[in-house]
């Protein structure tokens, strides 16, 4: 998605973190998430410890894309200079079906049109040849 033009960048993920598989998965079209392998807890963002567990014992795989929407909050402030071209602009939190929650944008859709338990599915929005962020849109017929 281009920026409009005379405003400054958005901020940009950091890929080589201990999240960079998540990222690498989001440039293959797929959202990788951590799974224990002690009790198989999926969990996101990356920790050493396993939260129900304590395990640090896990590996990186791919879930699936569609969920609900469980709440969402929309901004008219701008509190980074990057989104002004965007306001006001609607963060959804994501259940996802089989894998924990995420925060992210519904595109698609008007602020005022979202409502929890939508049901969603994953959009892949490149936004370089290095970094991909992932975002959601109605799964169509939804009208929760």
């Amino acid at each position: 998605m281009s920026q409009p033009t005379g405003l400054p960048p958005k901020p940009r993920p950091r890929l080589d973190g201990p999240e960079r598989p998540f990222w690498l998965g989001l440039r293959e079209r797929e959202i990788r998430v951590q799974r224990c392998t002690g009790c198989g807890h999926r969990r996101f963002p990356a920790s050493r410890f396993c939260p129900e567990c304590h395990s640090d014992a896990f590996a990186w795989e791919a879930v699936g894309t569609t969920g609900t929407v469980e709440t969402f909050c929309v901004f008219h402030k701008a509190y980074f200079p990057g989104f002004l071209g965007e306001m006001p602009y609607a963060v959804v939190q994501v259940r996802l079906d089989d894998g924990p929650r995420f925060f992210s944008n519904l595109v698609g859709t008007r602020p005022a049109d979202i409502r929890p338990g939508q049901r969603v599915t994953a959009v892949f929005e490149d936004l370089d040849a290095e970094a991909t962020v992932l975002k959601f849109k109605l799964i169509e017929g939804d009208a929760a």
